[in-house]
């Protein structure tokens, strides 16, 4: 059974919940841990990618999907509406931000630990450029909006909302963003 609207087609299959996600939303706000769970199930690919990207690492990444689906079951009743993955996408991004602020960008030194030299002899074969170096060579206002409106499939007004940007500074990171990837990675192919 689907319903008619493309946007909301979901074959019943094997335990497949039909309700919406603002649906779920209503009723994980009520108290239904399996209407949350669902939520999770539907989005925990897009929010864990996004972390993922945000970071540049898979478990800093997995640490703040972790953290953004346990800020949204505490903050669910907040949802007013509107797409639900924009909104948990928007939770993904503040959790991100509050890791970075309360990181040190100092290094320390261990005065005591051996100095290890590289193998050269390895053949250059693992410095192909991939898509994660690319997106880590970006500037960070840059990275953040090509992972938003790219990776995460927000549109330019949902990335606005979520980082707190104008529109028109979403857009010229994003162009800028995928340029700069296009650039990078088709050089990688030219090497």
């Amino acid at each position: 059974m689907a319903t008619n609207r493309p946007d909301l087609w979901i074959v019943a299959a094997g335990g497949t919940d039909m309700r919406t996600d603002p649906d779920l939303a209503a009723d994980a706000a009520r108290g239904s841990d399996t209407a949350f769970a669902e939520l999770v199930r539907r989005h925990q690919a897009r929010v864990r990618g996004m972390s993922r990207r945000l970071t540049g690492s898979a478990s800093d990444g997995d640490d703040i999907a972790q953290a953004t689906f346990l800020t949204a079951w505490q903050k669910i009743a907040t949802y007013a509406g509107g797409t639900f993955s924009a909104w948990i996408c928007m939770i993904c991004y503040r959790e991100f931000l509050q890791v970075r602020r309360r990181q040190r960008p100092e290094i320390e030194l261990d005065e005591t630990a051996e100095i290890i030299p590289f193998d050269r002899s390895v053949p250059d074969a693992g410095d192909k450029l991939d898509l994660s170096r690319a997106l880590a060579k970006l500037p960070e206002a840059q990275r953040i909006c090509v992972t938003l409106c790219v990776a995460a499939g927000l549109s330019h007004r949902e990335a606005a909302e979520a980082t707190g940007w104008p529109l028109g500074t979403i857009k010229s990171h994003v162009n800028r963003g995928v340029a700069a990837l296009r650039k990078h990675l088709a050089a990688d192919q030219v090497a």
